[in-house]
């Protein structure tokens, strides 16, 4: 079955996010309530989970406490994302063991404020709801919205659902949330469950999904070019597919001509003459 994926991308192509303090912690979560929560199950404060404390700029007072929960037994499983607050444009895979199946969790800053997970299970037949929850820096100003983009992606069109979450009047303490789900047809419809209380506690979190979900997350800046331009969709393995890399917005740094020459010696990607002497020399 064909699905959505991401290509791990780590350029600058596009409109990227805003300078981020890294300040993920592991540590005990609030409360959240049921009407709030997935299947209206509540979860009581003090359950040890990963969270960002404010991100710079008083973006959280505390949100994340990343789950990932089970709908068929009503279960939550908080993971341990480590290491933390890494240097942009690097990926770490945790595996988790969780519901009686194994959890891929590839985290981290794709470039300058945005961050993403890729989480997958190994039972394609296994349904989960991966969510995050806490409280907004906005001093309960908080102005939420859910927004969309129409895409292309192998010739079909597709709908990016995400969400905006902003103080009023604020020009950098913004949010911007984008959940999509491996499945081509669970893109068809919004993606993700958003609720914020009166005292700025926003809980967001995904459709049931199967196989997986890559969600990103940016400060500041709207980055939904920036992520299209990531999608890619991945065909069977009794398929044969390799997808075009755009550069057209990319500045040349050095440090990516590497992986850039590597991709293409190996035939992961196809680029025009004019990129190819621009990022694989001689």
């Amino acid at each position: 079955m064909s699905t959505i994926r991401s290509k791990d991308n780590i350029t600058d192509c596009y409109t990227i996010g805003y300078e981020i303090y890294k300040d993920m912690i592991y540590g005990p979560c609030d409360s959240l309530n049921a009407d709030y929560a997935p299947n209206n199950v509540a979860i009581p404060s003090g359950q040890l989970s990963s969270f960002w404390h404010d991100w710079g700029n008083d973006i959280f007072d505390d949100w994340g406490y990343f789950y990932i929960f089970n709908p068929a037994t009503n279960e939550y499983y908080f993971p341990y994302l480590i290491p933390e607050n890494l240097r942009n444009g690097l990926y770490i895979t945790n595996k988790y063991q969780a519901f009686g199946k194994t959890f891929t969790i590839k985290h981290g800053y794709a470039v300058e404020g945005i961050f993403k997970f890729d989480i997958s299970c190994d039972d394609p037949e296994f349904q989960f709801i991966f969510g995050a929850y806490g409280d907004m820096g906005s001093d309960e100003d908080s102005e939420n919205t859910n927004l969309t983009q129409s895409y292309n992606l192998d010739g079909n069109n597709y709908t990016l659902y995400y969400n905006r979450n902003v103080e009023s009047g604020d020009s950098t303490e913004r949010f911007f949330s984008y959940f999509i789900p491996y499945q081509l047809s669970a893109n068809n419809s919004k993606t993700y469950n958003d609720f914020l209380s009166n005292d700025d506690k926003l809980s967001l979190y995904s459709v049931p999904v199967y196989q997986g979900i890559t969600v990103y997350f940016s400060k500041k800046n709207d980055v939904y070019q920036w992520i299209i331009n990531d999608l890619y969709v991945n065909r069977p393995r009794t398929q044969t597919e390799t997808f075009v890399l755009s550069f057209d917005n990319c500045l040349v740094y050095d440090s990516y001509r590497f992986y850039q020459r590597k991709a293409v010696q190996n035939g992961f990607v196809r680029l025009r003459y004019s990129d190819y002497l621009k990022y694989v020399p001689n």
